[in-house]
């Protein structure tokens, strides 16, 4: 029985992590460039994110935040 009760654990966490949708990433570039990504940036990738950490749920969610981010913090941005 537990067993079974663990396989079913499994499989419905395992499930829901595919359902989950893509996060989104406000970043900025070693030149000082911000963009959103799709996928969360590597230690050594160069760049920095900035906004929430954890990222966000939409693509429009992100931009919005892209365009929050003050002047000093980045040259200009690619959307």
């Amino acid at each position: 029985m537990r067993d079974v009760i663990g396989s079913l654990l499994v499989l419905i966490l395992a499930t829901t992590s595919l359902v989950a949708g893509p996060r989104y990433y406000v970043v900025v570039d070693t030149g000082g460039y911000c963009s959103v990504v799709d996928s969360k940036p590597g230690a050594r990738s160069g760049l920095k994110i900035m906004g929430d950490k954890s990222g966000y749920d939409g693509l429009y969610a992100a931009k919005i935040a892209l365009k929050a981010i003050p002047d000093d913090k980045c040259k200009g941005s690619f959307q």
